[in-house]
């Protein structure tokens, strides 16, 4: 038994390697390209368009870091305000929302949940042209409402989607005996269900926020005067008609996907256990 064991083991260990060594190549080549960035971004902007490729900061500063924090520091406050509120209002709208769908079966359940994810299909250019004729006429424009309102439109329907499915796993007796107790409907909503779909609800916050955060299209399609740039749009002050300030958009890049770094490093724990359960009962 124990030959039989060790001769498995030692016919299995050439593809561990295997896997192994695969696993690591596709690590590598993920965090490489925010490694050179970084080190772009503490490197002279010279050593960028050299001839031989640089792997560590030959001239070590933070130059490149002063100079794209006094640009793009608005830049980045207007972002995290943008995210902020959109992860708020997609909150607000589809936690209960989800609830409904998932507790109170009627007719048209399926044909909204359908609409729903339709609504993640449509590109995102036709909607942004869509956007700029309503919100132009509606004066939105070049504004934080306009904007927000956008980013919502691909946060919403993704969160009621994935948030429904928390909402079914709620366990029915749980809810019946609250309801017994003499609780209304919104009591248990807020007592019961809403703690239960905790994993959820911060798994569908941090994709609203995120997407939020690296949207790109909307910023630049609804905001012609500038009145209104994230950061993503904001990083073009470093691209000039003869030139452009490489280790300044390293620099700008590394700052901005620092908050949202945070925020998917805080949430991590809930993002596993969300998104694991969400793929179990949906």
């Amino acid at each position: 038994m124990s030959e039989t064991r060790e001769t498995r083991r030692a016919a299995s260990l050439p593809r561990q390697l295997a896997w192994t060594a695969g696993a690591v190549l596709i690590i590598a080549a993920l965090v490489f390209p925010v490694y050179w960035m970084a080190v772009l971004a503490f490197d002279d902007s010279r050593s960028i368009l050299a001839d031989t490729p640089v792997f560590w900061p030959r001239q070590p500063s933070l130059d490149n870091f002063t100079h794209a924090w006094d640009l793009v520091a608005g830049n980045i406050l207007i972002s995290t305000i943008v995210a902020l509120s959109v992860t708020v209002i997609t909150l607000v709208i589809a936690v209960p929302a989800s609830y409904y769908l998932a507790q109170f079966r009627f007719r048209w359940t399926a044909v909204i949940m359908l609409g729903l994810l339709v609504a993640q299909m449509i590109p995102g250019i036709a909607l942004g042209l869509s956007f700029y004729t309503m919100f132009a006429q509606a004066h939105l424009l070049n504004s934080y409402v306009g904007l927000i309102l956008a980013d919502t439109t691909y946060g919403i329907p993704f969160a009621v989607v994935l948030l429904r499915a928390f909402m079914e796993s709620v366990p029915a007796d749980t809810l019946a005996a609250a309801r017994i107790d003499g609780s209304g409907e919104w009591r248990v909503f807020i007592r019961i269900a809403v703690p239960l779909a905790t994993p959820g609800i911060i798994t569908a916050a941090l994709f609203a926020f995120l997407f939020a955060w690296g949207d790109f299209l909307f910023a630049v399609t609804l905001n012609g005067t500038g009145a209104v740039q994230p950061v993503t749009v904001g990083l073009y002050k470093f691209v000039g008609t003869y030139g452009s300030d490489w280790g300044g958009i390293m620099a700008s890049v590394v700052l901005a996907i620092i908050p949202a770094s945070v925020f998917l490093i805080l949430a991590q724990r809930w993002l596993t256990v969300g998104v694991r359960t969400g793929g179990m009962t949906g």
